[in-house]
């Protein structure tokens, strides 16, 4: 397969964006780009449009498609009354058939916005065990690459936090070989819902199996004032001192670290997935970036489950640390370009795959329609994050075969596959 580009923007270590280029693909891997644009029957025609890695949505809740749109009663205040009224009721209600259809449903709708890797959590209690063989079945039914766990939580139980923790062991060991592109790792909901034996032995199976650990930190200031009347100390440091930080943690949100605790997370080469769309609409604030790139944190970007369209994602976290500083130049908007491709791969262990377009990586591309104006080497990846959309995607390419075109269906699915989504999304509401 041969890829034709009139903007070929590589989010490479130079950064470098190229003009009518042409990329060769082999067994689903970049083997070269050059200059010129190639003929042949292989041949994928993007000679008008810009082309993009793959978008790597490092931080989501799949299992959250099904909320959009419900009537829900509740008017929650904080976002510790939207935890407790909203999602875990929503995980409480949840079925094997639910995790299965969201995950296919949020699948096809990331594919179709050019999003090509995943990390999601998945939370649903009653589900145990097996639920993740569940998570996975949607997910395989498309093309899409991605990392999967089971969310635990001690909330209503130790014992319920230790079945989540032997879900994951047992998904990675015994599940993930039956799939060519999901793999499985761990994560703890919050320091503040669960026990310090839940970290330890999180953080000793996750070591053993050596794959990464997620965790929502001081997304909210109920992370740490419960993480001060309990250990006598914010979350970071407490979790320090339970040995977390020896495994390859992976820190959502981190809305609340203090300046000290942003240094600590570094010391531990802490992987951030930034959810800037998220924290606008849960209220919770916004994360310092500033100092996170200034202790030289790896930083990406994820939705949290809240917006299928990463392009809106990117534009939020633009407007949000433009607007901290209130400064309209206050903020590199093509910074939210590299956090949404090699960011991400960087925080997920997987930037020698993914990330970025340059030999010896998969075939992950996107392709844009961004309409009439010049699109110019200096302001590409500017023009992208100011201007695109999930409509102004064309195709979706996964290890070098086009897996979405704009008009139809993702890979996989039909419309009585996503009948089937909106029919069990109608079902849990009235369960609910």
């Amino acid at each position: 397969m041969k890829l034709n580009a009139g903007t070929l923007v590589t989010m490479n270590d130079e950064r470098e964006v190229r003009e009518e280029a042409h990329v060769v693909v082999e067994d689903g891997e970049i083997v070269e780009i050059a200059d010129g644009h190639a003929s042949g029957e292989d041949v994928v025609d993007a000679t008008d449009e810009v082309v993009i890695p793959g978008l790597v949505n490092c931080h989501t809740h799949m299992y959250a498609l099904p909320i959009r749109g419900a009537p829900l009663t509740v008017s929650p205040q904080s976002f510790y009354e939207a935890l407790v009224d909203i999602w875990w009721e929503v995980d409480e209600a949840f079925t094997m058939e639910d995790a299965r259809l969201s995950s296919l449903g949020s699948c096809a709708e990331m594919l179709e916005a050019g999003v090509t890797t995943f990390c999601d959590n998945y939370s649903g209690p009653n589900t145990l065990p097996g639920a993740l063989d569940a998570v996975a079945e949607g997910v395989a039914q498309t093309p899409i690459r991605g990392m999967i766990t089971f969310e635990t939580t001690a909330r209503n139980s130790e014992e319920e936090a230790f079945d989540g923790i032997e879900e994951n062991q047992r998904f990675i060991r015994d599940g993930e070989s039956e799939y060519d592109r999901i793999e499985g790792h761990y994560c703890l909901h919050t320091l503040f819902t669960n026990t310090e034996p839940v970290v330890e032995e999180c953080a000793s199976r996750a070591t053993d199996d050596d794959r990464p650990i997620q965790i929502h930190l001081e997304e909210g200031l109920v992370d740490v004032h419960k993480s001060i009347e309990e250990y006598g100390m914010r979350p970071v440091p407490a979790l320090e001192s339970m040995g977390f930080f020896d495994a390859d943690v992976i820190a959502a949100h981190c809305v609340h670290s203090t300046d000290r605790e942003i240094e600590i997370l570094a010391e531990h080469d802490v992987g951030v997935a930034h959810n800037p769309y998220s924290n606008v609409n849960n209220a919770v604030g916004i994360a310092n970036v500033e100092k996170m790139e200034e202790e030289d944190l790896t930083i990406g970007i994820g939705d949290d489950g809240w917006d299928p369209d990463m392009f809106e994602t990117m534009r939020t976290a633009v407007g949000i640390h433009k607007l901290k500083k209130n400064n309209p130049s206050g903020f590199d908007m093509a910074k939210a370009l590299e956090w949404a491709t090699i960011g991400s791969a960087e925080v997920l262990g997987m930037e020698d795959a993914v990330g970025s377009i340059e030999p010896g990586k998969r075939a992950d591309f996107v392709t844009l329609d961004l309409g009439p104006n010049p699109v110019l080497p200096g302001s590409a990846p500017y023009y992208v994050v100011s201007a695109a959309s999930r409509g102004d995607v064309t195709r979706t390419i996964v290890d070098g075969e086009v897996v979405y075109e704009r008009g139809g269906r993702v890979r996989g699915v039909d419309d009585e596959d996503l009948q089937a989504v909106g029919e069990a999304s109608e079902a849990l509401w009235d369960r609910l």
